[in-house]
């Protein structure tokens, strides 16, 4: 329950979105698990040549086992699927909706304290934002970490010397970009105040087109905007730039793991403390461990990135609103005209005197 309203405070969702967004957290992670098993089948298939146990029985073995590879595939891919894009796009729906119902109730001294540009970019911007993130960032990172952190484990089951060599680059690589986050949130705040100043821009020369028009201050005014338009470009460069230059750092020291498995490997080997087979195992899962991890990565940086909106969004929807009554009761409010006259001739009357 507690994970459940967490989720909900951290990235603006409702109570079943919550409750999809685990749901959606065990599907990738059931679907990076199913993905390591052709890798088992290679490894099954390695060893039979090795110690020469391949023979026409074998044959109907390994075309039943890549049927069942192949059916486990689509069937968690398929249930990602609805898990994270359905149940993401009906969770936008609701969200919208809420929000809408929210500002509704909104005591006017909230509306003093923002512009229409600012609550404009909330409901589209930031709502499509957020979108993506449960769609894309936050389930395949979560998967990606609870696939591998298990992946991880059994290695060890293998060879703890071997597992150490593939999995000691994996903390360095997560700590390299979660320390970018202050720096991200940073750059994002200011990308941030750069797109409404933009938007404000935008919306004024709409309202006041005919003004600018009649005064003869519309070159001047598009000569502001353009400069305001050109500043969030440079800063959305400057954004990209800084982002890259971490998670792109990150991933290349997951390629040391690589080096490190296959000089270790091939030391333990030499010596004789290390199988042919076991060595190509890790081989063969270390390239295909690092994998989602180096996706997850660039997933990590961009859920960073929208820590602004997320703060944005949970501003409105924690903001207290307004109380009373939902129901409307005229009971014993009626407007009645009693003992009320009007003539002309009292009047002309009176004047007279």
């Amino acid at each position: 329950m507690k994970i459940r309203e967490k989720l909900q405070h951290k990235y603006a969702l409702s109570p079943k979105g919550a409750t999809d967004m685990l749901k959606a957290f065990v599907s990738v992670t059931l679907s990076d698990i199913v993905l390591m098993f052709p890798a088992g089948m290679v490894f099954i298939l390695i060893s039979d040549l090795l110690n020469d146990n391949m023979n026409s029985g074998r044959i109907p073995f390994y075309a039943i086992g890549c049927g069942i590879c192949l059916l486990l595939i689509a069937i968690t891919t398929y249930i990602q699927y609805n898990a994270t894009f359905f149940s993401t796009y009906e969770e936008s729906g609701v969200r919208r909706t809420t929000l809408a119902e929210r500002l509704r109730k909104m005591p006017l001294s909230y509306f003093g304290k923002k512009d229409l540009a600012d609550l404009t970019g909330t409901i589209m911007s930031d709502c499509a934002t957020l979108e993506t993130a449960s769609s894309h960032w936050y389930p395949e990172l979560t998967g990606a970490l609870i696939s591998t952190s298990l992946v991880a484990l059994g290695l060890f089951f293998f060879d703890w010397r071997m597992a150490l060599a593939a999995l000691w680059v994996l903390p360095i690589a997560v700590i390299i970009v979660l320390s970018s986050s202050r720096v991200q949130k940073m750059i994002g705040r200011r990308h941030m105040e750069l797109k409404l100043a933009c938007a404000d821009g935008i919306q004024e020369c709409l309202e006041t087109a005919r003004d600018l028009r009649a005064n003869n201050a519309r070159d001047a005014y598009m000569e502001g905007l353009k400069k305001k338009i050109k500043a969030i470009e440079k800063h959305s460069i400057m954004t990209e730039v800084a982002t890259a230059f971490f998670v792109v750092s990150a991933q290349m020291i997951l390629k040391i793991g690589i080096a490190t498995v296959a000089l270790v490997g091939g030391g333990l080997l030499v010596k004789g403390k290390l199988d042919v087979l076991t060595f190509f195992m890790f081989l063969l899962l270390v390239s295909r461990l690092y994998d989602p991890l180096q996706v997850a990565l660039q997933n990590l940086a961009a859920i960073i990135s929208t820590e602004v909106q997320c703060e944005r969004m949970d501003e409105i929807l924690s903001y207290e609103v307004q109380t009373g009554e939902e129901s409307l009761w005229n009971e014993g409010c009626d407007i009645v005209f009693e003992n009320v006259g009007f003539t002309y001739e009292s009047t002309c009357c009176a004047f007279g005197r």
